[in-house]
């Protein structure tokens, strides 16, 4: 299996249930995805459209914006593949599901409105039941938006209305998290909520690209354009596959985080089968994500560092060239020489955006890093959801998530561990996912808290340093000789320029590197997880087990997304 993450346009589908002449419609599908498929070779060869002969290719081509096109030309190290989301409803969503999944490393992607039970109820005959499961089986792990219909609660009225709320629903999720939607649509009005003309019509709002191909006589094919692919994280998926990592490194980094995750003698008897899925299909893209964003963070706290402390060099250089005028030349090229630096390090981080790249990556690896503990257990993980009050700084389309998306699709459908006992695996967990993160908090806390401490009271020091000064400043014109009050009063303005600046400084650094905030929130995590660790101890069952499981993966990612909405707009700015 090729290891590199693709970037995989995700197809949705919107349709009728009954349609005519399927033959005729599925190969227009077809001629859709092939000329699909032509369109991102011939971006990815750097090539024109000029073909006037072809006008649907060409208007196929113009779904991809500008940006679209130069981010799948500049990243060649990843291959460009499709997915397909449906519910799998008859007719559209089947038909498109079926031609997708005939193209090399496609993938279907299934969101159900209704649990599978009572979406069954929909399909009449035994052969439509059959055609769902088949295709629902060839899903990694199937979405339910709606968990349960309470039918005893229900009237017949209000149950139906129930349904048609949950299909209206269904057809956005797919409109919402599809990169292009294909619609099979006879152009009429809808016949109910969440009918075809409905979904077309929410997905014109949201700009999302729609073929239409025609349900009618005329069988036509109809593009409509939108904003185009997230390009950016298509950029930024090569930069992930390309990173040059060597072999002997990874393998070290591989080794060392196996090590820890399976070393005492108990837990090598954990599944074979189990600890090689964690070996080689998980930890060798923590061990990218890891360094990736170690590299990045180290960039971006070291640029900070370094523009804050030339900053007050640079004050300093002025002063010394006010107070001293055959040093004036020297203080202000010295100045700008410092200037110059700052901008060009801020300028460099920024344009490697170290700073994303840094909290990405971290965010990343942290996901992988839970997913060992599924993988061990052999329990499910559930997709990632993202918050609404997120939506500024967190999108269903990131790169780090389309990624672990991947990633966890890659693994075998997971059913549970029954060879080890809950209180084996409970201790397990405790030991290296709750007791580790209480650790990695405590510590945090500690070092966060003290150098917040003791940058905090440094500016203190330096603050009465300061007014010191000042006093001293002015008591000195009226009991200082004068013969010396020349020299003295140079100093002392010298260090009144300085010192309030430097203060300045000490505080954004501290303030750049958010030391006062992460002590806080190392705090609670430190308690609720101790807590966490006491009802672990309390566990007899495995289905208690994987209850709790889920609970701590959602505490674990919503503390890493807090973290990313806290970080991922702090910026360097080249300020003196």
């Amino acid at each position: 299996m090729d290891s590199r993450i693709p970037f995989r346009i995700r197809i949705g589908v919107s349709g009728h249930r009954k349609l005519p002449d399927e033959n005729t419609l599925s190969e227009k599908t077809q001629q859709v995805l092939s000329l699909l498929t032509e369109v991102i070779q011939t971006i990815k060869d750097g090539k024109k459209f000029k073909n006037t002969n072809q006008p649907l290719k060409k208007d196929i081509y113009d779904l991809f914006d500008k940006d679209s096109r130069k981010a799948i030309y500049s990243s060649p190290g990843t291959p460009i593949t499709f997915s397909i989301l449906t519910p799998l409803a008859e007719g559209a969503d089947r038909l498109v599901a079926r031609n997708v999944l005939k193209f090399p490393d496609s993938r279907i992607e299934v969101v159900l409105p209704l649990t599978k039970e009572d979406y069954l109820e929909d399909f009449e005959t035994e052969k439509s039941k059959h055609e769902f499961e088949e295709l629902l089986n060839k899903a990694r792990r199937p979405i339910t938006l709606k968990k349960y219909l309470l039918k005893e609660e229900y009237r017949s009225e209000d149950l139906a209305e129930s349904r048609r709320q949950a299909y209206k629903a269904v057809g956005q999720y797919v409109v919402n998290h599809c990169d292009i939607l294909i619609a099979l649509w006879d152009g009429e009005p809808s016949r109910g909520k969440g009918g075809t003309a409905e979904i077309v019509e929410y997905a014109a709002k949201r700009k999302r690209p729609v073929i239409i191909i025609s349900t009618g006589g005329s069988r036509e094919i109809t593009v409509k354009t939108g904003h185009g692919l997230n390009a950016r994280s298509i950029q930024q998926i090569e930069m992930f596959n390309t990173y040059p990592l060597s072999l002997d490194t990874q393998t070290e980094y591989v080794d060392n985080m196996y090590k820890e995750t399976f070393y005492k003698k108990e837990e090598k008897k954990f599944p074979e089968d189990a600890r090689a899925l964690i070996k080689e299909n998980l930890l060798p893209y923590y061990a990218r994500a890891s360094i990736l964003a170690k590299w990045y963070q180290k960039l971006y706290l070291w640029t900070g560092t370094v523009a804050y402390s030339l900053s007050a060099l640079a004050i300093a250089a002025v002063a010394t060239g006010i107070l001293n005028f055959s040093l004036s030349f020297y203080a202000f090229l010295l100045e700008f020489l410092l200037l110059v630096t700052i901008f060009s390090f801020v300028t460099f981080a920024n344009h490697k955006k170290a700073h994303k790249k840094w909290v990405e990556n971290r965010f990343l690896a942290e996901r992988i890093r839970s997913a060992r503990f599924f993988v061990a257990c052999g329990v499910e993980m559930l997709p990632i959801e993202i918050p609404p009050y997120m939506g500024v700084a967190h999108q269903p389309d990131d790169w780090m998530i389309r990624v672990f998306h991947e990633i966890w699709n890659r693994l075998p459908a997971l059913k549970g561990c029954k060879t080890l006992n809950p209180q084996q695996l409970n201790a397990y967990i405790r030991r290296h996912w709750v007791q580790d993160q209480i650790k990695y908090h405590k510590k945090k806390k500690t070092t966060t808290g003290g150098k917040s401490k003791i940058l905090e009271w440094t500016g203190y020091v330096l603050f009465l340093i300061a007014m010191t000064v000042a006093i001293t400043h002015a008591i000195s014109h009226f009991q200082v000789h004068e013969l010396h009050r020349s020299l003295l009063n140079d100093v002392l303005t010298f260090f009144a320029i300085v010192l309030p600046v430097t203060g300045a400084v000490i505080g954004g650094i501290r303030s750049h590197r958010e030391y006062s905030r992460l002590e806080k929130r190392s705090n609670n995590m430190e308690v609720v997880l101790k807590d966490l660790k006491e009802r672990y101890s309390q566990i007899l069952r495995l289905e208690e087990l994987e209850s709790l499981l889920r609970e701590t993966d959602e505490l674990m990612l919503r503390e890493t997304q807090d973290w990313l909405m806290l970080m991922r707009f702090v910026e360097l700015k080249p300020e003196a």
